[in-house]
């Protein structure tokens, strides 16, 4: 079975409107300096804006809405692992906030499971949009047109560039499960080391994608040390089905912080879907006695960080 088979589909900040999260807290850093400024807008799941001075990066691009909002196999039902899960719709809880994609510069993407990259977006996008991606789905990509892509294994890097901002993307190593055998099944994917600069501003974020803080995926952050900003994936997705856990609940991002020690973090992959079944109040519990900040925001909401 090629790899993604599984789910395949057949064929702290300013904040404006803080998440009603009973028992969360949410940390501040808004404002700009004249050099730079970071502005993350999430728009549910995994999909974010952003934006540094003139340049615009968007993430895992899902725009599709209401009970049919992407077609994928369901990890959280029991199914016979040879035969695979059950190819069917899910439901978003949210409505999609929009985008202007005229705004977009470059496409970021972690993985190609649909709850990454939906149907709708795939419809949406331009199909010459430039696509910074895994070199595992290189081939997924052009089957669906794409034609303006760089691939980039673990350890590979690239610079982009606009007007005065400089951004320098390095992929790094996800494991889309701690057990190594499943982590197979689902396939290779990427999280990313982003080092954001303007003038003498200078500003890391390591967004981790689908991966847990296994021994390989810590060893191979060691060198870029400490990040001003962690962004990880929650949801505890997959506990209910015979694959376990394939995304983070809150005790696995609190073991994962202590071992980065960010200065932020920005918990993504939870709430928008019916997919998702840890409530993302479980993190900020979790992270109330720890030192980081924590930014708990609404889907829609820009959050700008200097």
């Amino acid at each position: 079975m090629k790899r993604r088979d599984f789910l395949k589909t057949a064929g702290t900040a300013s904040l404006a409107a803080p998440l009603a999260l009973a028992g969360t807290t949410s940390a501040s850093t808004a404002g700009n300096r004249s050099q730079g400024g970071l502005t993350i807008t999430w728009l549910g799941s995994a999909t974010m804006l952003l934006t540094c001075g003139g340049l615009t990066l968007l993430t895992d691009p899902c725009f599709g809405e209401g009970d049919k909002a992407f077609k994928m196999g369901d990890p959280n039902e029991m199914f016979d692992l040879a035969k695979g899960p059950n190819i069917k719709f899910h439901r978003r809880l949210t409505p999609f906030q929009g985008i202007d994609l005229d705004t977009v510069d470059h496409v970021l993407v972690s993985h190609m499971h649909e709850d990454h990259f939906d149907q709708e977006a795939e419809a949406r996008l331009a199909k010459d949009i430039r696509m910074i991606a895994p070199k595992h789905d290189l081939e997924t990509l052009t089957q669906k047109g794409f034609s303006n892509h760089l691939p980039l294994d673990w350890g590979e890097k690239t610079t982009i560039t606009k007007g005065d901002v400089i951004v320098e993307i390095t992929a790094i190593r996800a494991d889309h499960s701690e057990n190594p055998e499943i982590a197979a099944i689902l396939g290779k994917g990427n999280g990313y080391w982003l080092t954001c600069s303007r003038g003498d501003w200078s500003y890391s974020v390591y967004w981790g994608g689908d991966t847990f803080g296994t021994q390989p995926v810590v060893a191979a952050l060691k060198p870029f040390g400490s990040p001003d900003l962690f962004i990880p994936h929650l949801g505890g997705v997959g506990t209910t089905g015979p694959l376990g856990k394939i995304s983070m609940n809150a005790d696995d991002t609190v073991a994962f912080a202590n071992s980065l020690k960010p200065k932020k973090i920005l918990p993504l992959h939870h709430s928008t879907y019916e997919l998702y079944l840890e409530p993302i109040h479980h993190l900020a519990a979790a992270l109330e006695p720890a030192p980081f900040g924590l930014d708990l925001v609404s889907e829609g909401t820009p959050v700008t960080y200097i």
